[in-house]
């Protein structure tokens, strides 16, 4: 695995809104996004950053992992598969991250939270469909 830090912007396809921000940095590293952490955030950095690792942090609509959290070599790789281009759902789907950053299934293409919207369905729940109306 290469061991170059890798930083990715998702973006919502209709409003180019910022969806997510996922950060990979390689052992003996600090995360590019660590001087505008808060002192709690650089504490808990700190606490549990193992060097040995790679450190993973996501922020996205749907899922964030605070300060982010050591994963090994093989973990990081399947993060850079999955985000490479041409970026597909199928492709970010195997990353296992809550909410899939944004993607739609079948557009392959990310939405921000403003865009996925919530629909009540007959039997009262209530489902969340994209722009083109794909159910999430």
């Amino acid at each position: 695995m290469p061991s170059l830090m890798f930083v990715l912007y998702v973006a919502c396809a209709v409003c180019k809104a910022h969806i997510a921000h996922l950060e990979f940095t390689p052992p003996g590293a600090h995360p590019v996004s660590m001087p505008r952490w808060d002192a709690m955030g650089r504490a808990a950095y700190a606490a549990s950053r193992n060097h040995s690792l790679w450190w993973f942090a996501v922020q996205s609509d749907a899922y964030t992992n605070g300060a982010g959290e050591n994963v090994l070599a093989d973990d990081a790789e399947r993060y850079r598969r999955a985000f490479r281009y041409p970026r597909t759902f199928a492709r970010i789907h195997t990353a296992g991250l809550k909410g899939d950053a944004g993607f739609c299934a079948g557009c392959d293409v990310p939405y921000c939270a403003r865009h996925w919207r919530r629909q009540e369905t007959v039997a009262g729940e209530s489902t969340t469909l994209c722009p083109l109306g794909h159910q999430r």
